[in-house]
């Protein structure tokens, strides 16, 4: 009664490859890390706040952005979760939004962050 060594061979690969192909654990990431001082924002675009365009965009609404640093949000909304277990949705700009938020229009203060 001696055991061939095909017969230990074959389930000992066959776990080797189930434990392989077996994902790792999830890490849930925590979206505050990234944001501690403002809001989570997703804009449409963004443009520095000392350009030519930011000028020309808070002269027309009255809105000063000089001693403002980093990116002004246009169009943003809110980020929210997409569903259980699901991560924040943002399609097109993610940022952290420091400073004032006009209408949700305009957010000033901002900088970009990473979602994936």
């Amino acid at each position: 009664m001696f055991l061939r060594p095909s017969a230990l061979f074959f389930p000992i690969v066959a776990l080797a490859a189930v434990a392989t192909a077996a994902p790792g654990v999830l890490q849930v990431r925590n979206l505050a890390d990234q944001c501690t001082t403002g809001s989570l924002q997703c804009c449409k675009s963004t443009i520095q706040s000392t350009s030519i365009s930011a000028a020309v965009l808070g002269g027309l609404l009255g809105i000063v952005f000089t001693p403002i640093q980093g990116l002004v949000g246009l169009s943003c909304t809110p980020i929210t979760l997409a569903g259980a277990g699901a991560g924040p949705v943002c399609t097109q700009q993610p940022v952290c939004c420091t400073g004032n938020t006009y209408s949700g229009s305009i957010n000033i203060g901002c900088s970009p962050i990473n979602l994936s």
